[in-house]
């Protein structure tokens, strides 16, 4: 229960149409966007994205499996393709999450240990380039005089 007493109201679920829109990465009107933050945010969000690619990529597995060939060589294509696009899904969850929060005009989640992991990378990177660049300045504006 909420803090004034009604159950929460689900939120509204686009059509079927909407919803094959929104998986190859179409933008919803707003009046979805309780569903999209629940969907991005919600329990289960990284199982919902992984799923993503799999069933993009189900098309295009049974297009191999259905081609002329060795029933064991098609088969084993297909399902490492489908095998692959769920790694990926899990892979790359959370950058597609937030590219997809910000599409549709929310903020970006970053994970705490990514966003470190990241941050820190990038800093020393640039330190080290900086730090170079003022020396190689200083050593030419030395050698020029």
């Amino acid at each position: 229960m909420e803090s004034g007493g009604a159950a929460p109201v689900p939120p509204e679920r686009p059509p079927l149409t909407g919803r094959v829109y929104y998986l190859v990465g179409g933008t919803l009107p707003p009046r979805y966007n309780r569903w999209i933050a629940h969907d991005l945010t919600g329990p289960r969000w990284r199982i919902r994205q992984a799923s993503r690619p799999p069933l993009l990529m189900l098309p295009f597995a049974i297009m191999f499996a259905l081609l002329p060939g060795r029933l064991d060589v098609r088969l084993t294509l297909s399902i490492f393709l489908l095998v692959a696009a769920v790694g990926l899904g899990f892979a790359t969850g959370g950058y597609f999450r937030n590219r997809r929060l910000v599409q549709h005009g929310f903020p970006p989640i970053f994970p705490p240990e990514e966003d470190q992991d990241t941050d820190h990378d990038t800093v020393d990177h640039e330190a080290v380039d900086h730090s170079h660049a003022g020396v190689d300045r200083d050593h030419t504006g030395t050698d020029d005089r």
